[in-house]
């Protein structure tokens, strides 16, 4: 099986690039349904919080180490796309993370960081529909993704993605990389 990792900071593109390679039939997983859907189900808890996803996290971590979300990833990626063979991962924000992926795919594991500017990317989380953030929230965002380490998990993709222009701009590099991986 071979993973693609769309990895960058928040309001990157990650979500927009996944949704793409879901409609040319890739498989998609995004690791934070580990804590919103996945863990709680398991836990017969019916709605999730802030709160319990962060208790969710941190029970996981304390039990499985820093890698938590990226073993509980591959083991929920490996069961519910066994016989798939290229799926798409988001949600890769450590070290400790990546190290995991790379430890159980190897060669396999191929990464795309999105790049773009602080200014693009909160303009864009500000007006999206789904959890919209104000300037606040998004620098504590900024300096916690900081903190754990996505510099350097953005500095080791394979290849990086300008993501200053349009959807359709970014389309075309991404639906370019895949046709270079084969894919």
């Amino acid at each position: 099986m071979k993973i693609i990792a769309i990895v960058g900071m928040p309001g990157s593109g990650k979500s927009t690039v996944l949704d793409r390679l879901a409609a040319r039939g890739i498989p998609v997983f995004n690791m934070g349904d580990i804590v919103t859907k996945i863990e709680p189900k398991i836990r017969g808890i019916k709605e999730s919080s802030e709160a319990v996803e962060h208790k969710i996290r941190t029970e996981l971590r304390e039990k499985l180490g820093m890698a938590a979300i990226a073993i509980r990833t591959v083991e929920e990626v490996r069961k519910q796309f066994k016989d798939a063979k290229v799926v798409a991962i988001g949600g890769i924000h450590s070290p400790a993370e990546l190290n995991h992926f790379k430890k159980e795919f190897g060669s396999n594991l191929f990464s795309i960081c999105l790049d773009c500017s602080p200014e693009t990317r909160l303009a864009r989380k500000k007006i999206r529909q789904e959890r919209p953030v104000n300037e606040e929230e998004f620098w504590h965002r900024e300096k916690w993704e900081k903190s754990v380490g996505i510099d350097e998990v953005m500095s080791s993709a394979n290849i990086h993605v300008n993501n200053e222009g349009t959807k359709e701009e970014l389309f075309l590099q991404i639906d370019g990389i895949l046709e270079e991986l084969d894919i």
